[in-house]
């Protein structure tokens, strides 16, 4: 099965979207349940009545809080097995996505190295079919130099005899040195 990188890709961003907003929503949960306030009103004096009625306020304060810390661990609960999966399920997606693009990568690069050794190689070439046009030259024109100077020279030194060229290797390719071939 070949993967699509753009399909992978679009899977991974989701579920790290769905990843970000369950970990804001467990984050704000956390948030509420640790600032989570109880106000307590004391009595205005010691009456039996006042000190009932103070005691069942609590009483039902204490419950509700008890009722509402209970409903945000158990969303807690919930959220943090969803959150749990989402990673689980991101975490091989995301290794194959990155699996992927540096497989694409490596095969881009691989393709812009055989252009540029081809590259390379056409100009070595090129290179090589200009000195020998430099020797042709040369050859028609020493003689008449020296004739008309009257004297023995050699107005072109051809002391390079190697261009650099890029040769293929079993594991890759190797900049070296290709011998000019001077014709005579």
């Amino acid at each position: 099965m070949k993967e699509n990188i753009a399909e992978l890709k679009l899977e991974v961003d989701t579920l790290q979207t769905e990843i970000d907003a369950l970990q804001a929503e467990v984050d704000t949960l956390r948030q509420k349940r640790s600032s989570f306030q109880i106000n307590v009103s004391f009595p205005k004096d010691n009456t039996p009545e006042a000190l009932g009625e103070f005691r069942q306020k609590n009483t039902e304060e204490a419950a509700k809080w008890q009722a509402e810390i209970q409903e945000i661990n158990q969303s807690l609960k919930v959220l943090e097995v969803q959150l749990n999966q989402k990673k689980t399920t991101l975490q091989p997606k995301k290794s194959r996505l990155e699996w992927h693009e540096l497989q694409e990568q490596v095969y881009q690069g691989g393709k812009l190295l055989q252009e540029q050794v081809k590259k390379v190689n056409e100009k070595a070439n090129q290179l090589e079919a200009e000195i020998q046009t430099l020797k042709q030259i040369y050859q028609e024109l020493n003689p008449l130099y020296c004739e008309w100077v009257q004297n023995a020279a050699n107005i072109v030194d051809f002391q390079a005899t190697t261009i650099p060229y890029v040769y293929v290797k079993d594991n890759g390719f190797e900049l070296g040195n290709k011998e000019i071939e001077l014709r005579e």
